[in-house]
């Protein structure tokens, strides 16, 4: 269908502001009971300062449960997946900017949150919005807003994250945080308000572990941290995991476009063979939910390669897809060769450190449906250097999980292609690294010849290589990096990807 342009009087209404008290709690609809997406009024996400990305962002949290909501036009799958809207009979319409959405959806809009940019009330507005039904109008924007016709709620300028929780704490969902920096307006929000979902950033280590706590437990939080390490362990620790997504946009219609029957492209096993050592690549960083849900898919050095489907070659993709990115995951399945296999990583149901958990059997069981829909039947696991590879046996209890493949902090590869058993599933960890200026192709191959080729008595005859997404970006990418590493392997090598390699593993020592 054609595209339509907004075609909106302007229109000045001047309403009395209304108290903070009227506002009750924005009630969460479920996906099943939500209704389908009908009509999306489409703004480009990149042309907009952020003022205005804030704003958009809101109107479409506040209206993503609804027939007609908002789309911010982007790269990547962004882009892909809005040339999926006509053949799914969604109608399609161009804004002119954002106050035009303002103007549409005027009659779903309480009000206005008023905050100012680059201070703490950035997080205060995304955290009340989605419970007042109010869109967030930075100070710059005052003056639009009341011409059209919006009614200043409340003015959260001088407020900090920690009084906002404190005061609004009865708008906040359970389940679910956001933790993002104050630099990023133009991301991420739009899905903490269509949730409710109190959002903050802080380097208070005690403040995070309340807030999850309070919320929780098994709270997802999406965003990032202040550092990787300290921020994964903060959340570990408080019985929650992560959902990398400080750069996303339109994750909340990304989880609203309906798919149904994902699933991984069906391969025959492999046969029984010896004499011969199984090695299998596997692409790290799958836990990155706004790459996945940004650039991945195009990028020649990644999904788009023109290397990809010339060898067996693993993906790791977030379990969390299942549940707020099932588009992506349909495009990544259906456009998979017979070459590309997908394992679930890393952690489920989101980046954790299984070691620091003090659950970890709520975890697997949390994980368990979020796997089954996105039809992973392996998980991988990254684990801190002082856990160990028996903390995975919860996971492996699960009935639909077919192994666990382990890996460390730091290396990846630390525990060296060690094994753990659980009735007669393989928990195995990486034995090797594909990572510029640690371990280059020459090396894996080297050291990948020195392997037995018993694979029906002997762990020793499969191996995992872990390759780093961000290296090797000045020589082709990491499957440049592989494809130079497979040339290098003897002439018994069998390369698999690592569903082959953790079934074939089961079927050859899992009775021993």
């Amino acid at each position: 269908m054609k595209d339509e342009n907004i075609g909106i009087t302007r229109r000045t209404v001047l309403t009395a502001a209304a108290g903070v008290s009227a506002i009750g709690l924005a009630g969460q609809v479920s996906a099943q009971t939500q209704p389908p997406v009908r009509e999306l009024y489409v703004l480009d996400h990149d042309s907009l300062n952020p003022a205005d990305q804030m704003l958009a962002q809101s109107i479409q949290g506040i209206t993503s449960a609804q027939e007609s909501g908002v789309w911010l036009s982007g790269r990547g799958i962004i882009g892909i997946i809005e040339g999926e809207f006509r053949g799914d009979g969604i109608r399609v319409r161009r804004a002119n900017n954002v106050f035009d959405l303002v103007r549409q959806f005027k009659s779903v809009i309480a009000g206005a949150v008023v905050y100012k940019l680059g201070t703490p009330s950035v997080n205060v507005a995304t955290s009340i919005c989605g419970g007042m039904k109010a869109v967030a109008i930075d100070e710059s924007l005052l003056d639009q807003a009341k011409t059209a016709g919006l009614s200043l709620l409340v003015d959260v300028r001088d407020m900090n994250e920690a009084e906002a929780y404190v005061k609004y704490r009865r708008l906040f969902s359970h389940g679910i945080l956001v933790e993002q920096p104050v630099d990023k307006p133009g991301h991420l929000r739009d899905f903490a308000i269509a949730h409710r979902a109190f959002t903050f950033f802080t380097h208070d280590s005690a403040f995070r572990h309340k807030v999850i706590t309070d919320l929780g437990p098994n709270a997802i939080v999406y965003g990032w941290g202040p550092d990787e390490f300290g921020w994964i362990s903060d959340l570990s620790a408080a019985q929650s995991t992560a959902g990398p997504a400080d750069w996303s946009t339109n994750l909340s219609m990304l989880e609203r476009l309906a798919v149904t029957g994902i699933k991984r492209p069906f391969r025959t096993s492999l046969p029984k063979e010896d004499g011969v050592k199984y090695i299998a690549f596997v692409l790290s960083d799958g836990d990155n939910l706004q790459w996945l849900g940004g650039g991945f898919a195009t990028s020649e050095a990644f999904w788009a390669s023109p290397l990809r489907g010339t060898f067996p070659m693993t993906w790791e993709v977030s379990t969390l897809l299942s549940k707020v990115g099932p588009r992506v995951l349909r495009y990544l399945y259906r456009h998979a060769t017979q070459n590309d296999g997908f394992v679930a990583g890393a952690g489920v149901p989101g980046y954790t450190y299984p070691h620091l958990q003090p659950d970890r059997f709520a975890l697997a069981q949390q994980a368990a449906p979020m796997l089954a829909e996105a039809d992973l039947s392996i998980a991988s696991v990254l684990n801190t250097n002082s856990g160990s590879l028996s903390e995975t046996a919860p996971i492996l209890d699960l009935p639909h999980i077919k192994g666990v493949i382990y890996k460390d902090y730091a290396p990846y590869n630390r525990s060296q292609g060690r094994v753990f058993w659980h009735n007669g599933k393989p928990c195995v960890s990486y034995r090797y690294l594909l990572w510029e200026g640690l371990q280059e192709p020459a090396e894996v191959a080297r050291r990948f010849a020195l392997q037995p080729a018993t694979p029906l008595k002997d762990v020793s005859s499969y191996a995992l290589v872990q390759a780093h997404a961000w290296s090797y970006g000045k020589t082709g990418g990491p499957l440049e990096a592989i494809r130079r590493t497979i040339e290098l392997l003897p002439p018994n090598t069998r390369v698999v990807t690592a569903d082959q390699l953790v079934e074939l593993m089961a079927r050859n020592l899992g009775n021993r």
